[in-house]
């Protein structure tokens, strides 16, 4: 079984919709769909990251996009931060579903081989 490549990305451009101080605002971009809570997960927790003010784990991560709040200086330099983020968490998310499948392919097989001895004694028991 091979995992299917999930791989978001950034529609659009990034959108103000809320003014929250003198120059801060509340930005959202827009996913081409929905993660799911692993992805999100990889999302919030990146390997690589620039400590700012609109890190992963400060954001909102809900029906396809993501808010941040930004001041008005920082927001493009945010919003290419956030464009790395969503590319780590597509390369977290396929590793983790890889290792997932691995995993359920390891109990499948083990399962087929203990099923293959019992039947192998059954075979051997059914002229008793």
């Amino acid at each position: 079984m091979v995992p299917e490549k999930v791989e978001f990305k950034r529609v659009g451009p990034p959108m103000v919709t809320a003014k929250i101080g003198d120059d801060y605002f509340v930005v959202e971009i827009t996913l081409d769909g929905t993660p799911d809570s692993t992805w999100i997960d990889c999302f919030k927790h990146p390997t690589n990251y620039k400590s700012n003010e609109a890190h992963p784990s400060r954001t909102t991560v809900s029906l396809g996009k993501i808010t941040f709040s930004s001041s008005k200086s920082n927001i493009e330099t945010n919003v290419e931060w956030m464009d790395k983020y969503i590319h780590q968490a597509n390369d977290c998310y396929e590793k983790k579903m890889s290792e997932q499948i691995a995993f359920q392919n390891r109990v499948l097989d083990q399962a087929k081989k203990q099923q293959e001895e019992i039947d192998k004694i059954n075979q051997s028991l059914k002229d008793l």
